[in-house]
Formats: structure tokens, C-alpha cells, sequence
């Protein structure tokens, strides 16, 4: 979605944050914060919607074993090696520290793909970045979900029942969004309307998460299904023309709801507050390095297992471009403001704030650097 232009050299998403800490250091504009119900059923359906449609099936294809890996046990895995520690060091129950876990696992690519796209870097590499980010972004949501209702219903935890539920909840997503996204892609066959086709998948992205969500399984996953069903059928069912301007619109809508996130990503400092930032900067720390660490376990370990054991063929030093291209952004953000009163919140605010301030800017900025190194060194 981003390209640098001009006299602004930095990525476009960097400059909104930026943007956006300006205006809440200068209290120019009201406290803004996201409800649950607009950001889960008007803002995040369409920016996933959008992924899965444009999403490169062929390579996803050859690398669904990483990607799955990555974006499933990858993000319960996550969560575990941050929740362990941290509860540990932050010196709270394990329940709570876990659902910290589950809330800063999801990765959001946009800044690394605009750069994977400037520098040419090979697409199978873009494919897995975007593709881990479109899946893990459900599977986050989910497990933050289960242990988010634990809490609240003063459960202790348990792994074994939290699993079962989490593989419910995203399976039954998955089936809903395959069947809408089905359905929809059919019905578009008789009519061959442009017009038609896009009031449908207009349809298809806001209805299919409530649709999912009444079933109480996941309206996220469903919608990620719904959009990689449109995006990968036979495009017969369709126009071309139609098929194209539905292409198009979904990709503005992209670029204008991400600018907002971004930008509200800076402005959500009023809400946290710099004092709370200091206060807190020692569980900062502990939590920026713990989520690095995490991050390194489960993309090393992962490549090495799917190139050892299931004869895959992942290039050498591509597990440094997806460790420090695991950049946290839109789903931790949203996650942080929905979580509840109680005792330990103002921590998880002010850490998740500043972790996804040190990626967005810190990791965004320097993505480059590492690429470029990596790909002159012969990573296709």
C-alpha cells in the first residue's frame, strides 16, 4: 500500500504514527479510541478481506505447510514463550501474562511488504509474510478470546480444554467463511454485473463475521476464507471488468482503513499517557525483549523443522527477514483496547503501546537494511 515519494523518505504507515503522536502530544483533537463493535465488524473485515483476495495462491500453495505452522501452533507457541516469562518477571498470574501473550503474538506486514515490493525481493518471500500476518491476525484474535473468557468467568487455566476450544471456534470460522464465500462467488454466475458483484462482496465482508459470530465461531478467520475463495475461483463465474473494479475498490478501502489505524496508532498515546510510559519502563523492556525472543524461537525452529523433516526448500537467511519483519501493529492495538478493568491493564496499555511503537518505527525503519543485505546475498 505504501511507496516513498518525494521528500518523504520514510514508509508512508512510519510517518502516520508519527503523525499521530504529534497530534496527541500537542492535544490538538479529543481522546479517539476504538469500541469493539467498529473496529471487529467495520474496520478489520475489510482489511482482511482484502489480503485474502489479492493473496498470490500459487505460492501459497508451495509454502502452506510454513505458513500454517507459523500462523497456528506458531501463534500459540508465541504466546506461551511470552506468558511463561513474563508472568515470571512482571511477577503476575499466569492466566494474565498469557493473555498478554495472545494479545502481541499477531504480526502485521504492511510497512515490510511495501519495502519487500521496493527492492524487488523475490514474491514467494511477500507471499509469506502476508499470508502468516493474514492467518495469525484470526488465530491471535481467537486465542486472546478464549483466555480473555477464562478470566472472566474466574476460570483457572487449563491448555488442553483452551486448545480444544481455540481449534473450534477458528475451524468453525473457516467452514462459515468457505461456505459464504462459496455461495457468493456461485450466485455471481448468472448475472455477470459489475455492479452486482461488488454490492455482493460488500455483502459477503460484513456479513459473513456476523454470521460466524451468531455461531460463536470466529468472524475473522471466516472473513480471511471468504476473501481467499473470491480472490482464487475460477474468475468464469465472473466479469472481468467486475472482477477488476472489485480488485480496486477493496484495495482503496485497504489503504484508507490502514491509514487510520496507523494514524490513531499515534493518537492512542493520549489514552495511554507518557507518564505511564515511564513508569512502566522496565516491564517495556523485559516485554520488547521477551517478544523478540519468542518470535526468534518460533520462526527458527519452524523453518528449520519444515526444511528438514517435510523436504521444503525455505532460502538461508530468509528466518532473519521474517524474525525482524514480524512487526506488531493493527490487531494488538485493537486487542489492547478491548481489554477490561482489572488490576494489571494500565501495564498491558502502556507495554503493548510501546511494543508496537518500537516495531512500527524502530524494526519499520531498518527492515530495509537488513533486506537489501540479505538479498544481494543471494537469498532467491
Amino acid at each position: 500500500m505504501e511507496r516513498t515519494t518525494g521528500w518523504i523518505k520514510y514508509p508512508p504507515t512510519v510517518a502516520l504514527v508519527f503523525a499521530g503522536l504529534v497530534i496527541a502530544l500537542s492535544k490538538i483533537v479529543p481522546q479517539v479510541s476504538l469500541t469493539h463493535d467498529v473496529a471487529f465488524y467495520l474496520i478489520l473485515p475489510p482489511i482482511l478481506f482484502q489480503g485474502g483476495l489479492h493473496l498470490n495462491l500459487d505460492q501459497l500453495r508451495l509454502d502452506w505447510k510454513l505458513i500454517a505452522l507459523l500462523a497456528i501452533p506458531g501463534i500459540v507457541a508465541s504466546a506461551l514463550l511470552v506468558g511463561y516469562p513474563l508472568s515470571y518477571i512482571w511477577h503476575i498470574p499466569l492466566i494474565y501474562a498469557l493473555l498478554f501473550g495472545a494479545l502481541i503474538s499477531p504480526t502485521d506486514p504492511v510497512s515490510v511488504l511495501a519495502i519487500i515490493k521496493k527492492i524487488k525481493a523475490p514474491q514467494r518471500l511477500q507471499t509469506i509474510l502476508e499470508a502468516e500476518s493474514l492467518f495469525n491476525d484470526g488465530t491471535g484474535v481467537v486465542l486472546f478470546m478464549v483466555i480473555l473468557s477464562m478470566i472472566q468467568k474466574n476460570e483457572p487455566f487449563n491448555l488442553w480444554p483452551a486448545l480444544l476450544q481455540f481449534l473450534t471456534v477458528t475451524g468453525g470460522g473457516a467452514l462459515v467463511g468457505g461456505i459464504c464465500g462459496f455461495l457468493i462467488h456461485r450466485s455471481l454466475k448468472p448475472f455477470k454485473s459489475p455492479l452486482l458483484e461488488l454490492t455482493l462482496t460488500i455483502a459477503l465482508v460484513f456479513g459473513t463475521p456476523l454470521i460466524a459470530e451468531s455461531l460463536h465461531c470466529s468472524g475473522i478467520i471466516a472473513v480471511v476464507v471468504a476473501g481467499l475463495l473470491m480472490g482464487g475461483r475460477n474468475l468464469s463465474y465472473q466479469s472481468t471488468i467486475g472482477h477488476n473494479r472489485t480488485r480496486d475498490f477493496w484495495r482503496i478501502i485497504d489503504l484508507i482503513l490502514n491509514s487510520l489505524i496507523f494514524l490513531l496508532i499515534g493518537i492512542e498515546l493520549q489514552v495511554i499517557g507518557v507518564n505511564n510510559l515511564i513508569a512502566y519502563k522496565a516491564p517495556i523492556l523485559a516485554g520488547i525483549f521477551t517478544v523478540l525472543i519468542s518470535r526468534a524461537v518460533v520462526v527458527y525452529v519452524t523453518i528449520y523443522g519444515v526444511n528438514q523433516f517435510l523436504k521444503s526448500s525455505i532460502p538461508p537467511k530468509w528466518d532473519h527477514i521474517l524474525l525482524w519483519g514480524g512487526l506488531r501493529g493493527t490487531i494488538p492495538i485493537i486487542l489492547m483496547l478491548q481489554l477490561p478493568e482489572f488490576q494489571y491493564r494500565q501495564l498491558f496499555l502502556s507495554v503493548t503501546f510501546a511494543i508496537v511503537l518500537f516495531s512500527i518505527i524502530v524494526q519499520g525503519l531498518t527492515i530495509e537494511v537488513l533486506m537489501k543485505k540479505l538479498i544481494h546475498n543471494h537469498i532467491s
